[in-house]
């Protein structure tokens, strides 16, 4: 029989795809057939799906006899319902259904999708292998939308690791499942968030351009105390900038880092001209100082040596005590086999070296300062630079040259990035930036003029493609083809701002429901949980809309405990601080409809999750207000009974 992916690869080869500009049901794929015609796929996350993959549509049902007599397929002609199968029509009142259906062969397939359409099936591209998992195809843009709870932030890990390392994925799903699988990928994604392949952040009101794209920063000189204020990029522009990286160099043998001592080193002054002497070191293998002047420090083997021949030459006490130290540092501690790390800035670097020789010096006349001189050999040279983050633990200093010690630099990251292999191109891995509740941030206010360069075809070497020059650092600014971007939002969540409709036409929108199945088979109080999860939705839903339903993923810790008591123990916590703080959110604390939500009208007064106060305990209306005012009033004075929450009639009577 043929899987999942089997049928889906079938059906994609023969140009039966989803329809443009619309988004893939969860855990369906979806295939228009023409005429409002449609099948669907089963899909799961962590697995293939080998049992009953294919659906058909209720109307099939008068074909009937017809797709029994096509050898090779097998239709359980009882009703199957998912709110996946949107094109589908509904059950009365319950979510939409469909016929299961296995599949014997590609043969078979053709003659039920030529009995469906009417046309003989013909292939659009080259047949593709089956029992291979295909190139992972995704929108380049994309939110998960839906209510609270149902596993919008939990399901971004898997879907940023299959984006940014898919064949990783593909191999790793065929050999673990479930639990498994997901340890897997976290402690990939893990990895791929060091390497900064992926990242992550969550929008907020006061999350800003400067935040995403880049702004000014007022930051301490380490060395000197005086305040400084740098062009910092922001995390968009990071992400950017490390899909672009192209990285050069030497890789054919490792470079063990013990025993060598490591260097930081600005190769001329970018800001005052001198880029060009970073481009003549990298042309003849060699690193230049531009302290010494035109002086020649060879036969100066210690500190006061280089010291007294710079004050002969005339400079003043201050300038020569710092001179003095950078040109012996460079000249008589530096030694062959150390590494220089070539930084671009205080947060960028953007080569590394291995010095080879002892220190020479450029006559006077061949050039005109940075006369100081050592050979090196290029280990890596990184076009654009990267951010400091791939290598420090913090901020560099301004100094020209100096030792980097364990709390600035991470050798664990530098030995990874001298690795063999590594100097492959970045710029052909895809990079992913979750953003973690984009609707609560100001849109307009964070991409700014950049929001144009999302588009697919105004992306780098796209067909349309644009280039803007940023407001800070008055840099020339694309967005990369291997960038993708996943969102989250919560559809309850509208207190703060509308979905910006620029945004809504740039990303691709996938919706995540409640999938109380996932909790099928596991009670609390003699109930399943799945019902539970189900009866509350549906009175949410009836009483506001599907927006403001409850998500399973609060209920989810629920299937690891064994214990049946612990499991109810905590069933009380979950409802006392999750949901019922929900739906006091949800209601505007109006407690009558909350236990409308709950049932509580046909539990005993005991059982109820929200109890009435009675005249018992508080004074009548009558007696608060005149007659003719508390004729008109319903007794709104309501409480939670917190004895509710550990008994099994209160939870039973949801159900009822």
């Amino acid at each position: 029989m043929l899987n999942s992916f089997e049928i889906y690869t079938v059906l994609k080869n023969l140009g039966y795809t989803l329809e443009p500009n619309k988004y893939e049901p969860s855990y369906a794929s979806e295939h228009a057939l023409g005429d409002g015609r449609y099948l669907y796929v089963k899909r799961k996350a962590d697995r293939i799906i080998n049992k009953s993959p294919l659906v058909l549509h209720p109307d099939t049902l008068a074909l009937r006899d017809k797709i029994d007599a096509i050898e090779g397929i097998s239709c359980v002609w009882e009703k199957t319902k998912s709110t996946s199968y949107r094109r589908f029509p509904r059950d009365g009142d319950s979510s939409q259904y469909g016929f299961d259906a296995d599949i014997a062969s590609v043969e078979a397939l053709h003659m039920l999708l030529e009995l469906l359409t009417g046309t003989k099936p013909n292939p659009i591209s080259s047949p593709v292998t089956l029992r291979k998992e295909p190139p992972a195809m995704f929108p380049l843009n994309q939110i998960l939308f839906g209510p609270p709870g149902t596993g919008k932030t939990y399901s971004t890990t898997e879907l940023a690791v299959k984006i940014a390392d898919g064949e990783w994925y593909q191999q790793v799903s065929q050999t673990h499942r479930g639990q498994s699988l997901r340890d897997e990928v976290k402690a990939r994604y893990q990895t791929l968030i060091e390497k900064q392949q992926i990242m992550f952040t969550t929008f907020h009101q006061s999350f800003s351009y400067e935040d995403f794209i880049e702004g000014i920063r007022a930051t301490t000189d380490e060395s000197t105390g005086a305040l400084r204020y740098d062009v910092v990029d922001g995390i968009f522009k990071q992400l950017c900038q490390n899909a672009e990286v192209k990285v050069q160099g030497d890789a054919s043998q490792s470079v063990s880092l013990i025993g060598r001592r490591i260097w930081k080193m600005s190769l001329g002054n970018t800001l005052g001209g001198e880029e060009y002497i970073y481009d003549e070191c990298l042309g003849n293998n060699y690193i230049l100082l531009g302290w010494g002047d035109n002086i020649d420090f060879t036969g100066c083997a210690t500190l006061d040596e280089v010291k007294e021949r710079i004050v002969n030459k005339g400079s003043s006490a201050d300038q020569s005590e710092y001179m003095s130290v950078a040109v012996n540092t460079f000249k008589n501690v530096i030694r062959p086999g150390d590494l220089i790390v070539v930084s671009d800035g205080n947060h960028k670097f953007r080569a590394i070296a291995q010095v080879t020789g002892d220190y020479q010096y450029f006559p006077e006349g061949e050039r005109v300062g940075f006369h100081q001189m050592r050979s090196v050999k290029w280990l890596r040279k990184y076009e654009p630079s990267l951010p400091k983050e791939h290598l420090f633990h913090k901020t560099l200093s301004q100094m020209t040259l100096y030792e980097l010690k364990d709390t600035t630099i991470d050798r664990e990251k530098l030995a990874q990035l001298l690795a063999p292999g590594n100097e492959k191109e970045q710029s052909a891995l895809p990079h992913v930036l979750i953003i973690d509740e984009i609707n609560r941030g100001n849109i307009s206010r964070i991409f700014g003029e950049l929001i144009t360069l999302l588009e697919p075809d105004k992306r780098q070497g796209a067909e349309d493609a644009r280039t803007l020059t940023l407001p800070y650092s008055k840099q020339k600014f694309t967005v990369p083809k291997n960038v993708f971007l996943i969102g989250t939002m919560n559809t309850a969540d509208k207190s703060l701002i509308q979905m910006d409709l620029a945004l809504r036409r740039r990303f691709s929108f996938v919706e995540m429901l409640p999938q109380p199945a996932l909790l099928a088979g596991v009670t609390a109080f003699g109930v399943d949980l799945s019902l539970l999860i189900q009866r509350i939705n549906q009175r949410i839903e009836a009483l506001i809309d599907a927006e403001h339903t409850i998500g399973h993923a609060y209920f989810i810790p629920l299937k690891a405990i064994e214990s049946q008591g612990e499991r109810e123990a905590q069933l009380g916590v979950i409802f006392k601080e999750k949901i019922i703080p929900l739906l006091k959110e949800y209601f505007f604390d109006d407690y009558e409809r909350i236990g409308w939500v709950l049932n509580d009208p046909v539990k005993a007064e005991s059982d109820r999750f929200i109890s009435q106060q009675t005249s018992e305990h508080l004074p009548a209306l009558t007696t608060l207000f005149p007659a003719e005012i508390a004729e008109g009033l319903t007794d709104r004075r309501y409480r939670i009974n917190a004895q509710a929450f550990t008994l099994a009639a209160a939870y039973q009577g949801i159900v009822q």
